[in-house]
């Protein structure tokens, strides 16, 4: 996570590493979009463990594989897509209005040009990485308001329980592309399956932090970035529908 240091964003890699999301970020390598597609096929998730198989590998994501893995540990607040109920005291127009440029200017609406730099960056990272969605990053929704607020104050959240519901929802839902790519790919590593003569391909530029990334966001770098985050973006190499005969109608 150099590469926020590096563009003088030192306050935003602090507060990534103190969520306990550096190793998740920085993850890497190769990906194999069928096996993932298997994976994501065979998906269950019962007694708080998900349950999967690829290959005949009996695969249960336990808290010591997350930990393994993604650094990542089973404590703090439970986000989930769509539910803001755990923050009581949060106000999406008030805490938008704090984040803007333009003090003086009002929300008509949450889009990310309005904020800091800093801002910009962590919505990216939260609309792109952490709870990923296909489309429309450049407009934020009370979720991501919530991520970021928690992310910015200090407040612990429960990763794995984000990632499980995303998983678990991209599995039943046909709006959903398949998330998660690396890190699923991580896992299939992790279990030991044969991964010889699968499709597969390394993590590319599309799925590194970029200076293109940055001028899509109207943000100048002096250097081009240093750390791949591509694993937990939804990579848009990958971005397949998930597949049922339904949608074939």
């Amino acid at each position: 996570m150099s590469w926020p240091r590096a563009e003088n964003f030192g306050n935003l890699e602090q507060h990534l590493k103190t969520k306990k999301l550096k190793t998740f970020l920085e993850l890497s390598g190769m990906v194999y979009p069928d096996l993932v597609k298997v994976l994501y096929a065979n998906l269950k998730f019962n007694n708080g463990v998900l349950k999967s198989s690829v290959k005949g590998m009996e695969m249960e994501i336990t808290m010591q594989t997350w930990k393994d893995v993604a650094g990542l540990r089973q404590r703090g607040v439970q986000v989930r897509k769509g539910e803001t109920t755990t923050v009581d005291e949060f106000n999406k127009v008030q805490y938008f209005n704090q984040c803007v440029r333009n003090q003086g200017e009002q929300a008509r609406n949450f889009h990310v040009g309005r904020l800091y730099v800093e801002e910009r960056l962590l919505a990216m990272l939260v609309t792109k990485i952490i709870m990923p969605r296909g489309s429309n990053h450049a407009t934020l929704n009370e979720g991501d308001l919530v991520v970021m607020y928690y992310i910015k104050n200090g407040v612990m959240v429960d990763w794995t329980y984000t990632i499980r519901d995303y998983m678990m929802k991209a599995k039943t839902l046909t709006d959903f592309k398949l998330p998660y790519v690396v890190l699923i790919s991580k896992f299939i590593e992790h279990f030991g399956v044969d991964v010889e003569g699968e499709l597969e391909e390394s993590t590319g530029l599309l799925n590194h932090v970029s200076t293109l990334n940055m001028h899509n966001m109207n943000i100048l770098l002096h250097d081009v970035p240093v750390i791949s985050v591509s694993s937990l973006v939804c990579l848009y190499s990958y971005q397949v529908p998930w597949y049922t005969s339904m949608l074939m109608l």
